[in-house]
């Protein structure tokens, strides 16, 4: 496998980190600790690394042990290329392993001229037609909701949010935020009962006309490894694997007097 391009790595980690903000960030020795108690995504509720210092990673599990119990959870290491060895050789060490594998993928969207879609909308606002066609693809209890819109509210990027319509009814949605040239796809839902009929690719190609309005001429996601159809349309646009992540659980049978011994 050819190793990942870490500058390219270091520029999506932080643009994407922008994009999607956590309520809460705390730095320690190189890593971040982020925390959106509202909110279960794995992104904005999980460890990263940004620089991380060599012989340090034990104390970064014993902080976010003691931040992650406020809000009653067990911390979640997100482990990409900037982490490097010695946190994957830690973990393993203590008996854990990664799971939920995401790969991040990349394409040129310059001169692209996407097809016609179906009939949809791209706002610069989340609408309440979006939140309805996400919230419902996902079966998103209200108050999570509520805390999705508050925290797209702090992005400070350019934003479009994609509907599409069947018989005036939403039933797939997305979010494109733009900077510095990259596109980056987000939050990316079909209704279950209005799959594979191509809503999904007509919220990509709005998305993808969309960000070429606001200069971007690339472009960025991420999916599961384990969602093999959405990897085979992205495919279709021409998305590569740049790299990929997975989260390891740090649970409370693992003790703080074993961490840093």
């Amino acid at each position: 496998m050819v190793s990942p391009d870490i500058e390219l790595v270091r520029n999506l980690e932080q643009h994407s980190a922008q994009c999607w903000p956590a309520t809460f960030v705390d730095s320690i020795h190189g890593w971040e600790i982020r925390r959106t108690p509202d909110i279960s995504s794995g992104r904005v509720n999980s460890v990263n690394a940004i620089v991380p210092e060599p012989g340090t990673f034990d104390r970064v599990l014993v902080k976010a042990r003691a931040l992650f119990d406020e809000q009653e959870e067990w911390p979640l290491i997100r482990i990409h290329p900037l982490a490097g060895d010695e946190p994957v050789h830690r973990l393993a060490a203590l008996g854990l392993h990664g799971q939920g594998h995401t790969l991040v993928k990349t394409v040129s969207i310059r001169n692209r001229t996407p097809p016609a879609p179906l009939s949809f909308l791209v706002t610069d606002k989340m609408t309440a037609d979006w939140m309805s066609a996400f919230g419902d693809a996902h079966d998103t209890a209200a108050e999570e909701r509520q805390a999705i819109a508050r925290t797209l509210a702090r992005v400070t990027v350019n934003q479009g949010f994609a509907v599409v319509y069947e018989a005036g009814r939403p039933v797939a949605s997305g979010r494109g935020a733009v900077a510095d040239g990259w596109l980056g796809l987000f939050q990316i839902s079909t209704l279950p009962d209005m799959r594979r009929r191509g809503f999904g690719r007509a919220i990509i190609e709005a998305l993808i006309g969309w960000g070429q309005e606001q200069g971007a001429n690339q472009a960025y996601l991420q999916v599961e490894r384990k969602n093999e159809g959405a990897r085979t349309l992205y495919r279709t646009f021409g998305f590569r694997t740049a790299y990929e992540y997975s989260y390891w659980w740090l649970p409370d049978t693992v003790e703080i007097a074993t961490i840093g011994s």
